[in-house]
């Protein structure tokens, strides 16, 4: 298909709470592999890049996942052999959906087609798992055609047994809509997370659909629904600034946006709403079961990776990422061991999940929010101890890899070398270490660590100050363009 006029956005924001403590507030469930060579944001990409064109793709992220989300899409852009640049739309703050995709369709209008051409564009969460791009195809093409006559097109589920994990979507019949495309039904209601009874129930009557939260539409369609609906989002974008460097919009502008998903904002009034039952397979992968129903599994229906020795375990699911776990006897039984936490669990409630991590959060502790070790596009980092005060890190720098020119106005840095070779750069001044040394660098300093060698660079960071976040980092180069 490929039309110039098609635009697809993905949105990348969100913690992936119910995949902890495989998924992290700054490692959410979409910048995961989970075995597979891409992420799932990468293979949304992917995915989309058949359809449209990828410079019409715009992904919309946080400032705290912007980094990694660039980084990828520059492993998809080699793969893909695109020379052109594909947008990021960065978010000063979460502010859910509906401002997000206003936003997007805002900032395609004023900045990326010519004055009065009207395109389709296409909403597509960055954490769905979808193998059969063919029927995919087949159920894209089917609502540009809705998309063309003015109407909205979301895409449901049909249920294959009553799950109290999704939003529903109740439908019916109208000759005006099957006329522009045959399978197209008309949304009457979109319902919450139901129970299991109320579940059961719509699973028989057969005219209601899970949410998959994928929607296209013509960019005049929606922003006048919201001017209907939420005017206060649209009335909002109206006044402010667009950027195209660093957040899109600035931080206090964006504050003032509605907190609104835009099933609330849009999708439950308008009268416009169309539905396309999915013909491809669907997984949105939100919870460890599903994880475990779209896995292989061995002769014991066991879904096991890692370092396991397991012994008489039935229907399970067991992860590990770096020590050893051994299971005997579990039946539907999750297991997953992360190198500083350890989910267990029944493999039925793996939904209460996001309950652990909202108690992990509300008590401040750490492993909501970061793994130990943290991948950067340099190499890594992994936290050994933290205390009142003070923070130490292992730090391995690649062979040939910079981290950025940068400093920190709430702590000071003393580095002690372990292997390889160092350039630092501090303040106006240049070093050059060799295992043994060390260095301080003080609060407000510019600094820089590159590894100019061929072996690669660890050294022993020990952070002292009152406060220790990683987003008290001020760049100023970056050769990764995080800045």
């Amino acid at each position: 298909m490929n039309n110039k006029n098609i635009f697809g956005v993905i949105l990348a924001g969100g913690s992936g709470s119910r995949l902890w403590p495989l998924s992290r507030e700054m490692h959410p469930k979409q910048l995961l592999r989970l075995n597979n060579e891409y992420t799932l944001f990468q293979s949304t990409f992917n995915r989309l890049s058949n359809v449209v064109e990828p410079e019409n793709i715009l992904t919309i992220t946080n400032v705290k996942h912007s980094p990694e989300i660039k980084i990828q899409i520059d492993e998809l852009k080699n793969d893909l052999k695109v020379s052109k640049d594909i947008k990021v739309l960065i978010e000063p703050l979460g502010r859910n959906t509906a401002p997000a995709i206003a936003l997007s369709a805002y900032y395609i209008q004023k900045l990326m087609i010519e004055e009065g051409n009207d395109p389709i564009i296409f909403i597509a969460p960055s954490d769905h798992l979808i193998k059969d791009r063919v029927k995919f195809e087949e159920n894209f093409a089917e609502a540009v055609k809705l998309a063309e006559k003015g109407y909205i097109a979301t895409f449901g589920v049909i249920p294959d047994k009553p799950d109290t994990g999704y939003g529903y979507i109740s439908t019916c019949q109208k000759d005006e809509i099957s006329a522009i495309t045959e399978s197209a039904v008309k949304v009457e209601e979109f319902k919450e997370k139901p129970d299991i009874e109320t579940a059961k129930e719509y699973c028989r009557l057969g005219t209601y659909f899970w949410n998959s939260g994928m929607f296209m539409f013509k960019a005049s369609t929606i922003m006048d629904e919201i001017q209907k609906y939420s005017p206060e989002i649209t009335n909002n974008l109206k006044e402010s600034k667009l950027n195209e460097s660093g957040p899109t919009m600035n931080f206090e502008d964006y504050e003032k946006m509605t907190n609104i998903s835009i099933d609330y904002a849009v999708m439950e009034r308008s009268d416009l709403i169309t539905l396309l039952p999915l013909k491809c397979d669907w997984n949105d992968l939100g919870s460890w079961q599903a994880i475990y129903e779209t896995s292989p599994k061995d002769e014991n229906s066991n879904n096991i990776s890692g370092n396991v020795i397991d012994v008489d375990s039935e229907n399970s699911l067991i992860y590990s990422t770096s020590r050893l776990v051994s299971t005997i006897g579990l039946k539907d039984t999750v297991v997953i061991e992360t190198e500083d936490a350890v989910l267990v669990c029944d493999k039925n409630k793996t939904q209460d999940v996001k309950k652990v991590y909202e108690k992990l959060k509300q008590n401040n502790d750490n492993t909501y929010l970061v793994h130990k070790t943290v991948y950067r596009p340099w190499g890594y980092y992994t936290v050994l101890n933290r205390g009142d005060g003070f923070l130490t890190k292992l730090i391995q720098v690649n062979k040939g890899a910079k981290l950025s020119l940068q400093l920190h106005y709430h702590r000071s840095e003393h580095w002690v070398v372990l292997s390889g070779v160092a350039n630092v750069r501090k303040g106006d001044e240049t070093f050059v270490l060799n295992p043994g040394d060390s260095i301080d660098i003080p609060c407000n300093v510019k600094h820089c660590l590159e590894n100019p060698g061929k072996i690669d660079l660890q050294i022993i960071e020990i952070q002292k100050g009152q406060y220790l976040e990683e987003d008290d980092i001020v760049r100023f180069e970056d050769i990764y363009g995080r800045v």
